[in-house]
């Protein structure tokens, strides 16, 4: 299986998808950026604690993941998978009521977690699937 993994890369759709969720990620990076610099509504220092170390986290993840799947690594393949699913996905569903302050913020989180599964799901039947 491992070897069928490595050799899904170079199709040429895999190879552009990889690009794209990389852009997403990077995109993702500078969210962080962003948070941490306080550009948004919130200063950083006012919100939660576990949102900064969330942002802290996601922000090396984002970064790190993004530059392995723009050269098409298979190690930054698996941890985009682990990173989605240990880092997002499991906390935003089971611990989902740390991350909601507004009521508003639960649509947000629905569609984070419907938007990274999606992801998830295309490159699974673009690694799967045949040329």
């Amino acid at each position: 299986m491992l070897k069928r993994l490595r050799s899904s890369f170079p199709q040429y759709w895999t190879g552009i998808y990889l690009k794209l969720l990389s852009i997403c990620l990077l995109y993702g990076a500078l969210v962080h950026c962003a948070n941490i610099l306080s550009l948004g509504d919130v200063s950083w220092l006012d919100t939660p604690l576990h949102w900064r170390v969330m942002d802290v986290i996601l922000l090396a993840f984002n970064g790190i993941t993004s530059i392995s799947l723009w050269y098409q690594s298979f190690y930054g393949t698996f941890a985009f998978f682990v990173g989605i699913i240990f880092l997002q996905i499991i906390p935003y569903t089971l611990f989902h009521q740390y991350f909601i302050i507004n009521p508003e913020d639960i649509e947000t989180l629905n569609g984070l977690m419907g938007t990274e599964i999606l992801l998830i799901t295309i490159l699974i039947i673009l690694m799967v699937a045949k040329k």
